[in-house]
């Protein structure tokens, strides 16, 4: 029983990696002061994995390309030990490789005999492949593991990614799916104003500066190692359109395969949920404006009945205030009409609030009403040009209502226009600044329209 568990015990420190220990061992007996190395990021750097003779190493690895010394041809052996002449500091080199890993012995001296020091190594060189065999299949199986983590976090990720939400809250969203998959010690989502970044998600001293993948015009949803020591730092893309963002991560440890197929797939899953989202929006806003034309043409219909209803001039003045300031949500209006009796423009009506303003009888003299060739607009935002303009450009000696339209913070000008003639004017206003007094293009299209068909009413009563 004892012998039993012996040999359970030295075989479980083998292949747990304590052959290292007594290949150490050998060496020291031998007389060689060594380390004992595997090469690491495209074979330019060696891992120290042990020592030998008392050798003190002054980091955990070697810049050294060892691997060019050797062939790159396996034997027909499925292990292969040899021996090549090193460089001034490590004049001895030998390799022990099998078809997936490369272990290295550099020595401080040259052996007097190599070819007896690879037999005596073979057996070492066997009980390595054990170990190598081994801790391969406990990486297989960490891998496998991860894999499964991230097939579950994939499909967490998939039930919500394409979910409508806010950018800033999608960026949260990415940020957290990205800390919660691959753990990275630091991240940041950074956003691209076209000359500098900025930070959108995430904390950081430090933005850098937009050169680099940053400033690259063409850019696909794959992670990019930009740098390459640690702490390891990938820059994930996310491009669609105009919107640019760049998640930027670090780690202790370069991220393996996996970590970055996983990346990846976010990635493409990212750009995808927001050209969605875009076209969303695209098509609520095309719904909403398709709906506020059915409103409008609504409307337009409802007005003309109530306008065609007015049995008098001063019932049908009175019904088109209540219809523009109603239609635009203002406080005030004011009517000019085109008087044959008097030969001009008269202030015909005008609206505060609810009440009906007193009106004066200013006269804007004309030969005649104006022709409609001479207005040249449907509707004026006095925000842009003044009142006096407006009329000027119409041929009139200015506007004899200024005052009273600067009063009550008038912003728009409507020509009432028939075929021939300019026979009417009406002026709108909020009350509060020209700014906030802003309607918007489906707004002033109603009105262009309601003051067309208001202009042919007005001749029945001539």
């Amino acid at each position: 029983m004892n012998d039993i568990e012996n040999l359970y015990s030295q075989t479980d420190f083998i292949i747990s990696g304590g052959i290292l220990n007594m290949l150490s061992d050998f060496l020291t007996q031998q007389n060689f002061q060594a380390i004992i190395a595997e090469p690491f990021d495209k074979n330019k750097t060696l891992n120290i994995l042990e020592t030998a003779g008392g050798y003190v190493p002054q980091s955990l690895t070697i810049e050294n390309n060892i691997t060019k010394l050797f062939t790159n041809a396996l034997s027909h052996h499925a292990l292969d030990t040899t021996y090549s002449e090193g460089s001034e500091e490590w004049p001895g080199v030998i390799q022990i490789r099998s078809q997936d890993w490369e272990i290295y012995i550099l020595l401080k001296k040259q052996p007097l005999d190599p070819v007896n020091l690879i037999d005596q190594l073979k057996p070492y060189a066997g009980f390595i492949k054990l170990w190598q065999t081994f801790r391969h299949v406990t990486d297989t199986e960490k891998k496998l593991s991860r894999l499964s983590y991230m097939v579950l976090a994939t499909k967490n990720t998939l039930a919500s990614i394409f979910e409508p939400m806010p950018l800033q809250y999608f960026a949260s969203f990415l940020k957290d799916a990205i800390q919660e998959s691959l753990f990275p010690k630091f991240l940041v989502i950074l956003k691209d104003e076209g000359n500098y970044l900025t930070l959108y998600t995430g904390k950081t001293d430090k933005i850098p500066e937009r050169k680099g993948i940053y400033a690259e015009n063409l850019l696909t949803p794959s992670p990019v190692v930009t740098r390459h020591q640690t702490p390891f730092q990938v820059v994930l893309p996310i491009a669609e359109g105009d919107l640019r963002l760049f998640c930027v991560m670090q780690w202790d440890e370069l991220p393996d395969e996996q970590a970055m197929n996983f990346l990846e797939l976010l990635g493409t899953l990212a750009v995808r949920a927001i050209a969605i989202g875009r076209l969303r929006i695209k098509s609520q806003r095309a719904e909403e404006g398709a709906s506020a034309g059915e409103f409008t043409i609504m409307s337009l219909s409802n007005v003309i009945k109530v306008l065609r209803a007015a049995d008098s001039q001063g019932k049908f003045f009175s019904l088109l205030l209540e219809i523009f300031m109603e239609h635009c949500r203002m406080q005030s209006c004011l009517l000019v009409t085109w008087s044959k009796l008097r030969n001009g423009y008269t202030l015909s009506e005008r609206r505060t609030g609810n009440f009906r303003a007193n009106i004066d009888q200013t006269l804007l003299p004309a030969n005649g009403p104006i022709t409609v060739e001479n207005v040249k607009e449907e509707s004026y935002d006095l925000a842009e040009i003044s009142p006096d303009e407006v009329f000027k450009s119409w041929g009139l000696a200015g506007c004899p209502w200024k005052e009273i339209m600067k009063e009550y913070s008038m912003r728009y000008i409507f020509p009432l226009c028939d075929d021939n003639y300019l026979v009417g004017i009406i002026s709108i206003g909020s009350g509060v600044t020209k700014k906030e007094s802003a309607l918007d293009k489906t707004q002033i299209t109603s009105l262009q329209l309601i003051s067309q068909f208001a202009a042919y009413e007005l001749r029945r009563f001539e």
